[in-house]
């Protein structure tokens, strides 16, 4: 089953990135007619890549993530999402722009550098932070809150088992009493009671493991 640190993990991998994207974006509008073309072409492809998979995330992976673990962002950890997305929504309409020309539409964007420089990146590195240090949080609050059902469930067990040893021990000698008509119900009992004990000692060694 997929954690919430594992979700944490694909998100930052995702939206990451479109800090660089973003900045070599801008390089990439600043730079001179002569730069190398063939390099140029690879860097905006690979821009295109991360400011896609980023707004994508960041627009609805996340919360589709999120609710396959019955899980939803903070109310100001979600307000800071919708921020990043929507800082990054000129960037991408610019780079999935349909005809073709991405650089030109990325260059119209208003406030570029400003953009980049002093409020994407901030925006989106503040909300990575925030979202590693809940998401984790979260996690680590759900494994304690499981651990302690697996106790509580191991300690029922053991007074279940301990009342079949009981129980079993009780008709062994009931069936001592009737004599020879009882012997098979006494072995049947004996076997229980043995099964009980095995039971216990299973129970109790899962217990330790929880304990440490």
């Amino acid at each position: 089953m997929t954690s919430l640190t594992d979700i944490q993990n694909t998100a930052f991998m995702a939206i990451g990135p479109s800090r660089i994207a973003a900045l070599s974006l801008l390089a990439l509008v600043q730079a001179p007619e002569s730069a190398d073309s063939s390099s140029a072409g690879d860097v905006l492809a690979l821009s295109v890549q991360r400011i896609s998979a980023a707004h994508d995330m960041l627009s609805s992976g996340l919360d589709t993530l999120l609710a396959e673990c019955s899980y939803a962002l903070p109310a100001e950890l979600e307000a800071k999402r919708r921020a990043c997305l929507e800082m990054l929504g000129p960037l991408h309409r610019a780079v999935t722009a349909a005809d073709g020309t991405a650089l030109a539409h990325v260059r119209a964007v208003p406030d570029l550098a400003a953009l980049c420089l002093y409020r994407l990146e901030p925006a989106v590195s503040a909300f990575l932070k925030d979202m590693v240090q809940t998401l984790h949080q979260a996690q680590q609050l759900r494994e304690e809150e499981r651990d302690a059902q697996m106790r509580a469930t191991i300690t029922h067990a053991e007074g279940v088992g301990k009342n079949i040893k009981f129980i079993s021990f009780n008709a062994s000698i009931e069936a001592a009493r009737i004599g020879d008509m009882g012997k098979g119900f006494a072995v049947i009992a004996t076997e229980i009671r043995e099964l009980s004990g095995k039971t216990q000692s299973l129970l109790e060694e899962m217990s330790s493991y929880l304990k440490h």
